[in-house]
Parts: C-alpha cells; sequence; structure tokens
C-alpha cells in the first residue's frame, strides 16, 4: 500500500529497525491514553451484538450523539471514522475546494481522487500559522468551499472561526471546519461552531470520537450539517453497516461518562503547560503554543529525520516527521502528549539529544 504519511505506523517501524513493537512509545499519534473505564465489559457487549446487523439507519447512535454534543439528530452523519465522512463530503460539494495549509493530507488527497480542483491556501507561520483572512478575501472567487481544521493540525492551536464563518456566509461559500481535536480545548464551548450548525447552511463541521476517547480502533466518527442537499448527496454515496457493532454498543456509554470527560480535559490542560515549559528549556528548539494533544517543535539545527531515527535508536521512542505537511520543512516534528511518565522519558532523551 501507498505510504500515506500519517503517523502510528509502529509495526512497519519496529520491523524497519528491528525494534519490539511493544517497547516503542508512539508519540507519532495523537491519541488521549487514559481509557475509557469498564471498555472490557462494553466490547463483550458489543461482541453479543455483533450476532446481528448494526441498525443500517443508526438510529440509536445518532441519538446519542445528538445528545452528547445538543444538536438535532437529523443533522449528524455517522462514520467509519471522519476519514469516511471526508471522502463522502468531497463527492458531494462544487468542484472547487480551498484548504488552509499546513493541515491534514486527507483533505487534499479525498479532493483530488474525487476529481475536485484544489487552491492551496497559507496559514501564517509567523503568526502561530493564524488565518489572513485578507488572503481569503482576495481568492473568494477561486473556490466554492473553504477546508480549515481548529484546532489546527499540525500546530494544535485553535481559533475564533466565527468572522470567516459569516464571511463564507457572505459570499455564499461552504465552510468546511474539521473540529477532530476541539474535545481537547480547555473552553471547548467558546471555539466550537457545533451551536452554528443549525443557523448556517453554509456549515459542516467534522467529529472524530476515537481521538478524544482514545479509541482509535473502534473508527468512528460523524459530520454535522443542516444543508439538506449536502445530506442527502452524502447518503447517495454512503455504503450501508458501515459502522460496526462495537462502535455502536459503545455510544450507549462513553458520551455519558462526564467524569471520564472532565477528567481527560483537566489532564490535557495541566500536561500541556509541563510539556510547553519543560521543551522550551531546550534552546535548539522553537516550540509552538498548542491548545490540544500534541505539539509542533522547529528543530534550529537538525533535521527531523536526524532526529526521529536518534530517538528510536536510544530511547524506542516514535515521534511524527512533519516534513511532508504542505508549508513545512524537514525542520519539524511533531509529539502527541501521552502519559505523564512517557512525557518525562521524552522530555529527558530530547534534552539529551539537543541540550538544554
Amino acid at each position: 500500500m501507498k505510504d500515506l504519511g500519517h503517523g502510528a505506523n509502529v509495526n512497519e517501524i519496529a520491523q524497519m529497525y528491528n525494534i519490539d513493537p511493544k517497547k516503542i512509545i508512539d508519540f507519532s499519534s495523537n491519541i488521549n491514553p487514559k481509557v475509557v473505564p469498564d471498555l472490557d465489559k462494553y466490547i463483550l457487549e458489543g461482541l453479543e451484538n455483533c450476532k446481528g446487523y448494526p441498525d443500517i439507519t443508526y438510529t440509536s447512535l445518532k441519538n446519542n450523539i445528538s445528545e452528547y454534543i445538543g444538536l438535532n439528530s437529523d443533522f449528524i452523519i455517522p462514520g467509519n471514522g471522519a476519514t469516511e465522512i471526508i471522502y463522502l463530503l468531497m463527492k458531494s460539494i462544487g468542484k472547487r475546494l480551498a484548504i488552509l495549509n499546513p493541515t491534514f493530507s486527507e483533505y487534499g488527497r479525498s479532493a483530488s481522487l474525487s476529481g475536485l480542483d484544489v487552491l492551496n491556501l497559507d496559514l501564517d507561520s509567523k503568526n502561530e500559522f493564524s488565518i489572513d483572512l485578507n488572503q481569503i478575501k482576495e481568492n473568494i472567487d477561486k473556490f466554492d468551499s473553504l477546508f480549515v481544521c481548529n484546532p489546527n493540525n499540525p500546530n494544535g492551536k485553535v481559533k475564533d472561526l466565527t468572522e470567516l464563518l459569516n464571511l463564507m456566509k457572505q459570499h455564499n461559500k461552504l465552510l468546511i471546519v474539521d473540529e477532530t481535536f476541539m474535545e481537547f480545548v480547555g473552553l471547548e464551548e467558546n471555539f466550537s461552531l457545533v451551536k452554528y450548525v443549525e443557523e448556517y447552511k453554509n456549515l459542516f463541521i467534522l467529529k472524530a470520537v476515537t481521538k478524544f476517547f482514545g479509541l482509535p480502533g473502534l473508527r468512528l466518527g460523524y459530520g454535522l450539517t443542516s444543508n439538506i442537499e449536502i445530506i442527502e448527496n452524502i447518503y447517495k454515496y454512503k455504503e450501508p453497516w458501515t459502522i460496526n457493532s462495537f462502535a455502536d454498543t459503545l455510544s450507549n456509554y462513553i458520551f455519558k461518562d462526564r467524569q471520564y470527560i472532565k477528567e481527560s480535559k483537566e489532564y490535557y490542560i495541566k500536561e500541556r503547560n509541563y510539556m510547553l515549559k519543560e521543551l522550551r528549556s531546550i534552546s535548539e528548539i522553537n516550540v509552538y503554543d498548542t491548545d490540544t494533544n500534541f505539539i509542533l517543535i522547529k528543530l534550529n539545527n537538525r533535521r527531523s529525520n536526524e532526529i526521529k531515527v536518534e530517538l528510536l535508536n536510544k530511547g524506542n521512542i516514535l515521534v511524527r516527521d512533519a516534513s511532508n505537511f504542505i508549508g513545512l520543512d524537514d525542520s519539524y516534528i511533531r509529539v502527541a502528549i501521552k502519559s505523564h511518565e512517557e512525557n518525562e522519558i521524552l522530555i529527558k532523551h530530547m534534552k539529551n539529544l539537543l541540550g538544554d
């Protein structure tokens, strides 16, 4: 299979460098290390439910999501991970798409595979990868839809998009916002656009269950929009039964676990501050602000692949070489925020390699 340039390729890396995959500490994948309580019990229930087909209409699943985010279930499109929704959406919108880079590569890949014309626009790397509204206004006649990730991957900074949303509405353009990492943000309610979905027909939001709830193998995500035309177009292409019984069953429980959600948010607020402080004590790197569960780092005098290999050889640590993001070069790496003990190991090895 073609290398798609993502993190979490632990088995491939282990084979390449002759390392036991169980010994690798994976900082390339942005997943909550906290395990959902009673997960084994929910999995066993899901296994029992596998004896029959999942509900083809996902009624219970949509209702669970609806209760969790406070939005009418008619506006929710469940998917086999947010990635399925991305690919379906690209088949269902206008032919000209603008993407704010650097960002997740599957936006561009899915658009190209669906025959869309892609216009790559730049986030301002000199200003924490902020959005340049003037650049968007200058190019407003060149696209039908604009794709933005918020908080953005790979730098993790959240933005207030209300001005951008209104600009898109004024020009009758679709704004697509990937909020996959929004739950990690401390003041999520101040930045999420979910509250505007019903009012703004030009808004489409992507969400993923698997990042915040630490279940990437579950493959559960969803899209949100009140644009009936887009919803109908997506269901023209959407295959039946793409969401398995495990995901359907777990949705009955994980969204209601308010204690888990609260503790996860609190953990990340505290651990982000710790990691930013420790990493910024290393003079040979520049560390970007983040509001989520990963950190973008610029190396001053080293190359990303060199550091990646050295961390593997000396600490069994796998980081994300971020050089293949559009707009970044081989001086960038990205690291996840994991358990405190694992974060201490990363920082120790980073300081050994690059000095305090």
